[in-house]
């Protein structure tokens, strides 16, 4: 990559970045960045939803409306050096076109009248000013990081060079991307923190197939075209065979997607109804206290947590309390809930696929969705729906029905029963309690995991959404289930771990901490990853900031990422293995904790989606690699074994160290030190 050579002097007087502009198109529950040119609009396709609009790296002098709203034709006024931030209605399913006016500073918005024929976004690479790395051997000052005669190791080239009137001089990798990591030589073992914590968050069923018995549980299918939205295969006992691999990269822990039962059957994929969508994420509970028999099995889970154990790997589950799945033809008939015109269907109801003219949405005209046995599902005492005698969902962030999903009453105080369904389902825990509230049966089941396994930690699902109360009483809960289970087994470790999802949540300490979270994903880095990939030294400011507010606030660790489920793959934005070595490194050397997604350190492709961009970003894990991504993967374990050895890189005070050639910095935690320099490419 040829960058333009820039002196340390000379980055004190310009600007490190020339900001691209960007917009960010979200719902409650997904977000996506795209690049704006002043040259060609923008055209995207966008379903019948409600957005947000988020328009930032606009330069000049400029500032919005406050109260201007997204209209047809008219221009948007924008602001400069701030982010720009309205609310978006789409009415009608289509694709629409945003114009960016670079002289005026305003954005054009359309709907275009014929469909878009571009799918991928490949992003330009950004505009930046940057070192550059003149080959041979490079002289790096370490200020009084490191005594006179200390020997120190780089990492990344594996040379030994001994500290002498504060400077170190080396040849850099090849093949590191001009980094250099250095750490003494003889050091101690550094105790494990959660704040420099490296988690690997795994799809199950997109990972690895370690049982192909269990492809089809519950009748499922394949649809034998793109396999969009079906299950793959992935189970536990896969994730078991590959926790070498895991390890390898420096993982602290893993984040397993949803493991408990889903729905069996599927529904309409895309706004168009274009393929099945099954449940193969995790995210659409029937049965919180049983394991899905696509996934595996109670034995699979334990000897997971064991042999995570034994490479010191901490095992999250993800805990989904807002929601439960949606109500399937396939559900339906196996519970026995009479709402369905089953004259006109297969003897297997999930059986049915749509004939000519009808799509996968199509399933519902079988569904009279006004029937009043509709109370023989979850019941109105249990979840809010758009059915008879249930609530009615609400607009706020705690009674909105997530993308159409029933979403449980966790505000209410009232004893409840479960629906007989649920506690007749073949292999439930389920028992109903007495004076049980929704909330109390939710936190029973879902701690029940952590008493019978060791259940380190959750990752929260959609916290915004449910009480805050609520996720203190399943802190407290769940650190009691931790702690009989390690006295039975005689063994010690931290504390219950809580991770928090609060959609759009950037690095700063908010009141969510005060809910019993340890830590919440941070939504920011990802938008800064462009101009960091592109040259490591335009996130100083960025990891500066991160590090102080970490130092500021004890109680206060967030989660960065790179690429995730309801965003992007990193990959997908350049599909070049150099820029995402390079993102590799600005992830694993930003400070807090960090989640690598399965894949990212192997360069996975975005897979087919169809008309719902997401499905993309969670195709297969490959697991065949060429050359230049068994490369791309060795960088990756390299730099996240040093994060792991070295707890100052993501927990420790971060220190620039000023000098003409290279930017350089300093982190340090108690006695645990590194210098992390980068010379340029």
């Amino acid at each position: 990559m040829k960058l333009h050579t820039l002196t340390y002097a000379m980055m004190l007087a310009a600007p490190a970045v020339l900001a691209s502009p960007n917009i960010t198109i979200s719902t409650t529950t997904n977000s996506r960045d795209f690049p704006l040119s002043a040259t060609s609009p923008l055209v995207i396709p966008l379903t019948k939803d409600n957005y947000t609009l988020k328009i930032s790296g606009i330069e000049g002098d400029c500032h919005a409306d406050s109260e201007q709203t997204v209209r047809f034709n008219t221009p948007i006024k924008l602001n400069c050096g701030a982010v720009t931030e309205l609310p978006l209605n789409i009415r009608f399913t289509g694709d629409y076109a945003f114009s960016f006016d670079d002289q005026h500073k305003t954005l054009a918005f359309v709907r275009q009248p014929t469909t878009a024929k571009q799918t991928e976004f490949q992003r330009p690479l950004p505009s930046v000013v940057c070192e550059q790395y003149q080959g041979g051997e490079v002289t790096l000052t370490l200020a009084d990081s490191f005594a006179e005669g200390t020997e120190l190791k780089d990492a990344m080239s594996g040379q030994i060079v001994t500290v002498n009137n504060g400077q170190v001089s080396l040849t850099p990798s090849p093949t590191s991307g001009g980094l250099i990591l250095l750490a003494p030589l003889k050091s101690e073992p550094q105790p494990f923190t959660y704040r420099n914590a490296n988690i690997y968050f795994v799809m199950v069923d997109r990972f690895y197939n370690g049982d192909p018995s269990n492809d089809h549980s519950y009748g499922r299918k394949k649809d034998g075209q793109q396999e969009i939205g079906t299950f793959h295969g992935g189970d536990l006992k896969g994730v078991i065979k590959k926790l070498d691999h895991i390890k390898s990269l420096g993982t602290d822990a893993i984040w397993l997607s949803p493991i408990v039962e889903q729905v069996h059957g599927f529904i309409g994929g895309g706004d168009s109804g274009s393929f099945p969508f099954y449940a193969y994420h995790g995210y659409w509970t029937r049965d919180f206290t049983k394991i899905d028999e696509n996934f595996g099995t109670d034995e699979d889970l334990a000897t997971l947590v064991a042999e995570a154990h034994k490479r010191g790997i901490r095992v999250l589950l993800d805990a989904v309390l807002n929601h439960t799945g949606y109500a399937t033809l396939a559900d339906l008939q196996f519970d026995g809930i009479d709402v369905v015109k089953s004259s006109a269907l297969p003897e297997k109801w999930s059986d049915w696929a749509p004939k000519t003219g009808e799509t996968w949405h199509s399933f519902h005209q079988y569904i009279d969705y006004q029937n009043s046995n509709w109370q023989q599902w979850w019941g109105k005492d249990w979840v809010r729906a758009g059915l008879p005698g249930y609530p009615a969902p609400g607009s706020s962030d705690l009674t909105l029905t997530l993308a159409g999903l029933p979403d449980f009453l966790t505000e209410a105080d009232m004893p409840v029963t479960p629906p007989q369904w649920l506690i007749n389902n073949p292999g439930t825990r389920v028992q109903s309690r007495d004076n049980y509230t929704v909330t109390d049966y939710l936190i029973e089941w879902q701690t029940d995991w952590v008493k019978r396994f060791g259940i380190d930690g959750y990752r929260i699902d959609t916290v915004k959404h449910v009480e805050g109360e609520v996720w203190q009483r399943l802190k407290s809960t769940a650190s009691q289930r931790l702690d009989e289970w390690r006295a039975k087994q005689g063994k010690q470790g931290e504390p219950f771990w809580m991770m928090g999802e609060v959609w759009a949540h950037s690095a700063y300490r908010s009141p969510y901490f005060d809910d019993g979270f340890d830590a919440l994903i941070n939504f920011d880095l990802q938008k800064r990853m462009d101009r960091g990939a592109a040259c490591l030294s335009t996130m100083e400011d960025v990891y500066q900031a991160y590090s102080q507010t970490l130092a500021k606030h004890a109680d206060f660790n967030p989660v960065s990422y790179m690429s995730s489920h309801d965003t992007e793959l990193f990959f997908g934005r350049f599909k070049s293995l150099e820029m995402q070595r390079n993102a590799a490194n600005v992830l694993l050397l930003t400070p807090g904790a960090i989640q690598v997604y399965y894949g990212d350190e192997v360069a996975r492709e975005v897979g087919p989606y169809a008309d719902d961009f997401h499905q993309g970003t969670r195709s297969s894990m490959n697991w065949q690699w060429d050359n230049d991504r068994a490369a791309l993967l060795q960088h990756w374990q390299t730099l996240g074994q040093f994060r792991q050895n070295n707890p100052a890189i993501g927990a420790g005070v971060h220190q620039q160290i000023p000098q003409d050639n290279a930017y350089v910095f300093s982190r340090t935690l108690d006695n645990n030190r590194v210098v992390v320099a980068f010379v340029g490419q």
